[in-house]
């Protein structure tokens, strides 16, 4: 399956690595696509996530660079046709390039933000329904 990853499961995971998440993440039938701006979002949150976590700088990196290979990630260019649809649908102002990916890709959103649900375009699933999905425990 393919999905665009958002960036608060990924935060999630940073502040607190969990054994079946990770094992989700990693998983073989997940291809796993997220827009420049995940990365970005993410180094802009850098400070709380180090201090939730409790983990040094160093092994954040660690972990992130861990993260990054596993995530394919499409340059904007690629699908910025998608993005006045994406702007139509999108219930957040902040996911519109989220929304314009999975458009582009015609495949779901991995999100744990409900509010991304308030539209009938774009499948939005939660961490939980995915390890449901495929069956992790």
């Amino acid at each position: 399956m393919q999905i665009v990853i958002d960036a608060n499961p990924v935060i999630s995971l940073l502040i607190k690595p969990n054994r079946v998440i990770v094992e989700l993440l990693f998983l073989e039938d997940l291809e796993i696509f997220a827009p420049e701006l995940l990365f970005d979002e993410i180094e802009q949150n850098k400070g709380i996530i180090i201090k939730k976590s409790g983990m040094t700088n160093e092994e954040f990196n660690k972990f992130l660079s861990i993260i990054k290979k596993r995530i394919s990630v499409v340059p904007e260019a690629e699908f910025l046709k998608f993005r006045g649809k994406s702007e139509e649908i999108c219930p957040d102002e902040k996911d519109i390039t989220y929304f314009a990916l999975a458009l582009h890709l015609k495949c779901p959103i991995w999100s744990n933000e409900k509010r991304l649900r308030n539209q009938n375009h774009v499948n939005v699933y939660a961490t939980h329904e995915l390890i449901e999905i495929f069956e992790i425990k």
